[in-house]
Parts: C-alpha cells; sequence; structure tokens
C-alpha cells in the first residue's frame, strides 16, 4: 500500500500473454546468477468529481511513471533472494489539481528470501501478502485502489505454503503468513521527501510484532472442471495506536471468497498465434471480501463484491469490472460506494502495449468519471 497505483490491465496484459510463452526469467545456466524483470509505465489519469459541498465540478489530472522493477540473486533454480521496486507518485493528487510528474517516489515493495520446491513455498523478508484476487485479476487501471483494504503489501514477516494434488481432487494449495507492518527505514519513500511508517501512525498490523496473520486455501486444476480457480482466506490484523480523529482502534478482521474460470474453446501456448488473433479466452472473477473494523477502526464494517470479465483475443484484452462497497452510513453521503470500469488493452509488440479504462465512481457521497491512459513497456534480463 505504499504505491498509490498498480495497474492490473497493464500487469494483465504484459503477464497474461507473456504466460503464454513460458518464463520471463533469464536463465544463464550456472549459480549463482543475476536476474531482473521490469515494467514501465507512462500513465494519465484524469478525474471529473461533483458532490456535496463542491461549488462546482472540480478537474483532476495526473501524468507521471510507474517503474516496476524486479530483481533476484538465484543460488539455485528454486533458491533466490528478491529485490522489488517501484517508482511512481507516493499519494494521490489533491481534488482539482493538475499535476505532471509530481510527488514522485521510490518504494521497496519487496526484499525477502525466496524458496520453491516441489510441494512447497517459503518468503521470508518484506512481502506482499497473498490474500484476495481482486486487485490482480480484475481488469482496468483502478480497480486495485478501491479493494486497497486487503491488499498488503510490504508487510514484513514471512508466508509458508504446501501443495497437494490428487488424480481427483486436484491441486489444492494451503498459505499461512505472518507478518507486521515495516517500520524500518526500508518502509519510507526514497527519492523524495517523506518519513517512514511509525508505530504512532496505527492502523492494521502496525503494532511492532509478529501477531498478525492470514490463512489461505486455493483449490483449482480439479480434473471435472480444470480451468476453475477459487480462494478462500481468513486474516486478522492486530489494532495499531488509536487515532484521534477516528476513534477507537480494533483489530481488522476480513474473510474473502473468490471464484475465477478460464474458459478458451481452442487452448494454445503459441504466443505468435495468440498474437495473430487466433487465441481467444473469456475469464470472469467473482470476489466477496467482509471486513470488519476497516483500517483498525472500531464499527468500520465494510464489504466489497467484486465482479469481472476479461476478454484475450489476439492483442486484444477487454475487460468490465463492476465493485461495489457496502459501509457504515454517514449523513449526505448514504452506506453505498460503488466502481464500475470499462477497460481496453492492446499488445502493440511482444513488449510494448496501451490500456485505456473509462470508470464511473462513488465514494464517501462524492460522484466522480474516470479516464485513464497507459502505455507499457515490460522485460527480463
Amino acid at each position: 500500500m505504499n504505491a498509490f497505483h498498480k495497474r492490473s490491465l497493464v500487469l494483465c496484459i504484459a503477464g497474461g500473454l507473456g504466460g503464454l510463452a513460458g518464463e520471463a526469467h533469464a536463465d544463464k545456466g550456472y549459480y549463482p546468477n543475476v536476474g531482473m524483470d521490469y515494467n514501465a509505465v507512462m500513465q494519465y489519469d484524469f478525474s471529473r468529481a461533483e458532490g456535496s459541498g463542491a461549488s462546482a465540478p472540480r478537474n483532476t489530472t495526473d501524468l507521471y511513471p510507474d517503474i516496476q522493477s524486479s530483481f533476484y540473486v538465484r543460488f539455485s533454480p528454486n533458491d533466490q533472494i528478491r529485490l522489488s521496486t517501484e517508482f511512481n507518485p507516493v499519494d494521490p493528487p489533491a481534488n482539482g489539481q493538475k499535476r505532471t510528474f509530481g510527488d514522485l517516489g521510490l518504494v521497496v515493495n519487496e526484499l525477502n528470501y525466496y524458496k520453491l520446491t516441489q510441494h512447497t513455498q517459503l518468503q521470508v523478508g518484506k512481502l506482499q501478502v497473498p490474500f484476495g484476487r481482486a486487485m490482480d485479476a480484475a481488469p482496468g487501471l483502478y480497480t486495485n485502489d478501491f479493494v486497497a483494504a486487503y491488499d498488503l503489501g510490504g508487510m514484513l514477516g514471512a508466508t509458508y505454503a504446501y501443495r497437494w494434488f490428487g488424480q481427483k481432487v486436484g491441486m489444492v494449495q494451503g498459505g499461512v503468513n505472518l507478518y507486521t507492518a515495516d517500520t524500518t527505514e526500508l518502509g519510507r519513500p526514497f527519492l523524495r521527501g517523506g518519513s517512514r511508517t511509525r508505530r504512532s501512525d496505527g492502523g492494521p498490523a502496525n503494532t511492532g510484532a509478529l501477531d498478525s496473520y492470514a490463512v489461505t486455501v486455493n483449490w483449482d486444476a480439479i480434473p471435472a472442471l480444470p480451468f476453475l480457480e477459487m480462494q478462500a482466506g481468513y486474516m486478522r490484523n492486530r489494532a495499531g495506536v488509536a487515532q484521534p480523529d477516528t476513534g477507537p482502534a480494533d483489530d481488522e478482521v476480513i474473510r474473502v471468497v473468490s471464484a475465477r474460470y478460464i474458459w478458451a474453446p481452442d487452448s494454445s501456448a503459441d504466443l505468435d498465434g495468440t498474437l495473430r488473433g487466433r487465441y481467444l479466452d473469456v475469464v470472469p472473477l467473482v470476489e466477496y471480501a467482509d471486513v470488519r473494523n476497516e483500517n483498525a477502526i472500531a464499527g468500520n464494517h465494510t464489504r466489497y463484491l467484486t465482479t469481472a470479465v476479461t476478454i484475450d483475443y489476439g492483442r486484444w484484452v477487454i475487460g468490465a469490472t463492476r465493485t461495489d462497497k457496502r459501509r457504515p452510513w454517514a449523513p449526505g453521503a448514504g452506506r453505498h460506494d460503488y466502481l464500475n470500469e470499462l477497460s481496453v488493452g492492446y499488445r502493440l509488440s511482444g513488449q510494448l502495449s496501451v490500456a485505456v479504462s473509462l470508470g464511473s465512481q462513488a465514494e464517501g457521497g462524492q460522484d466522480a468519471n474516470l479516464v485513464g491512459l497507459a502505455l507499457s513497456y515490460s522485460g527480463a534480463h
């Protein structure tokens, strides 16, 4: 949650089609070796907001780069140290602000030891808690921000997962995650003014101890429904110090269930054929999250329902997403927020893609129309 935006549509194009061609990581054939993945985005955001207390519609614009890089030191095919960084705006622009290359900073999203075996997966260090799927699987440029309540990135701790496969059951993976908020120097933005997260800031998982946790179960590769992917999870983030402007603090508790299906009438792993338009798939997604005491604020109970469909056809990725959020009632704002988003992406080449999103949003009694344009270049060394 250090970075302001993480773009699902751009990453879907870069990662989804790239996955058809196999692993992007370079492998020199000897160990130890080093590698790098990167994704450079130039994005323009426009929003027009109206709401109670606003004397006139307010147009907000933001033009900025978003450069995501992951560096690897590989000790073997299954052992590595990973450093992931992101250079982009640390905070969103103020309403009505017209910003160009403003508030840019470098944040460290991950710095951990990663080990993968046939049945297990282990990470230790600064990491992303693997919980929920809408922030990664839903198409569009803005859904990730809207469901950020259960997108925990940059946590200090460990994750462990065990995979089991049965001929009748399919693949079942259970995961346990233990973590706390990063209050070290790695938790502050670099290349700009700003300070690291402090214990006094409060919030979920900000206790200085490894007492927050998440448990997940992923189930997929079922022989009867091989393209169905399901997840269920439970998360408890211990409350940090109460803040005077938000009231009493309490543990944030999140329960999530999701299902995703990949329908491909003529599946193919041939990237060249895919880019020539000979591949089609339709991917519906539904995810429900019940959040008790969101942001570790007592009584701030919310619920999220995200429904989405993504269509991949050759060089094109087309997506539609709606997220409904129910929250405590507030005068003039009711209790219903939502985000609608229609997105289109096009792969210009194997590494270069362009994406556009159109959306409407209601949040806290304020309505807004959104337009986003993104040009992305991705690769690996």
